[in-house]
């Protein structure tokens, strides 16, 4: 199959899934906070929602890579995105808000480890990392795009969501169309060097999951922080998505930068760039430089950085390479469900200043661990 084609049908999905499906409830959050009149606590129970669905898709995905062909799964996603996406769209209350926000996270797991191994068996080696970037790289597309449509329907969330689920539907034909219909699945290799993987594996599985909890703070909370910042431009509150998104596509060159100077030197630099841009917002987030900085920072690192942990993942992983991407962003996920929670949590006791330093100081803390080529 064609790179681009596989490029041009995989990052649509994933800015549904990720963007549309999963990361705009923090976008959504100050209007749906006012009709459903939740308290911070209640919003980051409802966020964590999305990660444990995203983790249990994502186990679903990996123990189904065998068993069933990626686009059987891929299809499965774009299913869940469009229901849970009309879910979100009618909710009441706060229970049926999560039933929805629980559906549409169970879309975004589904959605990448398919994508990792029609990669691995269909596009040419030397390819294939920049292949996996520029999928990757939707987040930032989703992300961009749930902004713009945000500040075109002001606080019309409701109405969002379902112009959300009708592009769920037309990416989810698409794909349906162009991916392979047939897959070969490969014999497992042996026991002993799976358990070698998983012991190469481990600094993967901590980097991971405390990215998850530094990372979970601004998804969920950046933009209810900013906008009732009366020092801050209303401006920067509305275009905070679109800035995110924009700077995510610098993400889709993780697999340039990976070539060139390896994986190890390319996880340094996003993390710092990733927890830089909480420290900002925690420190100076009335400043309208800081109001641009920061979520430019963020945005490209975040999506340059889930482009490393694929490539990490994969290079360890190789008898599997489902298990390869989808492993990490389990452990991404797991951190992101827990620090939900937490950051809801400290936001209410002690206020968002004191949670984004917070989040910054646990992402400085990930820069010890480090890429072990085997």
């Amino acid at each position: 199959m064609n790179a681009n084609k596989l490029i041009l049908a995989g990052l649509p999905m994933i800015a549904v899934t990720y963007g549309l499906s999963r990361f705009s409830y923090g976008l959504m959050l100050p209007y749906i906070n006012e009709a459903l009149h939740m308290s911070q606590s209640t919003s980051g129970i409802i966020s964590s929602l999305s990660y444990v669905a995203y983790c249990i898709a994502i186990v679903a995905a990996m123990m189904f890579s065998r068993r069933a062909t990626s686009r059987f799964i891929l299809v499965a996603a774009g299913l869940l995105s469009i229901v849970g996406l009309g879910v979100i769209s009618v909710s009441l209350t706060p229970v049926g808000l999560g039933a929805g926000i629980f559906l549409a996270g169970m879309s975004t797991g589904l959605s990448s480890p398919p994508y990792a191994s029609i990669v691995n068996t269909n596009v040419q080696s030397g390819a294939q990392n920049q292949t996996n970037a520029w999928i990757n790289s939707g987040t930032s597309i989703g992300t961009a795009f749930t902004g713009a449509v945000a500040i075109m329907m002001v606080d019309s969330w409701r109405e969002t969501y379902i112009i959300f689920m009708v592009i769920a539907v037309i990416v989810l034909a698409a794909n349906y169309k162009v991916l392979p219909r047939t897959q070969t699945f490969e014999e497992k290799s042996s026991v002993g060097f799976v358990k070698e993987e998983w012991k190469q594996s481990v600094q993967l599985i901590l980097a991971s999951l405390l990215l998850g909890i530094s990372s979970a703070a601004y998804w969920t909370f950046s933009r209810d922080f900013i906008v009732n910042l009366d020092s801050v431009p209303a401006y920067l509150g509305d275009w905070l998505w679109v800035i995110i998104g924009l700077a995510g596509l610098l993400g889709g060159t993780a697999g340039i930068v990976i070539n060139r100077f390896g994986i190890r030197n390319a996880f340094r630099l996003s993390t710092v760039s990733l927890s830089t841009a909480s420290l900002l917002l925690g420190s100076w987030p009335g400043s309208p430089v800081v109001g641009v900085l920061s979520p430019f920072l963020f945005g490209s690192s975040y999506v340059f950085i889930t482009g490393v942990l694929i490539v990490w993942g994969v290079s360890v992983f190789r008898t599997n390479p489902s298990i390869g991407l989808g492993l990490p962003f389990l452990m991404l996920a797991l951190g992101q469900a827990a620090g939900s929670i937490f950051s809801g949590a400290i936001a209410g006791s002690f206020g968002y200043h004191a949670l984004f330093l917070i989040a910054s100081a646990i992402g400085y803390v990930t820069i010890i661990f480090k890429y072990k080529s085997s």
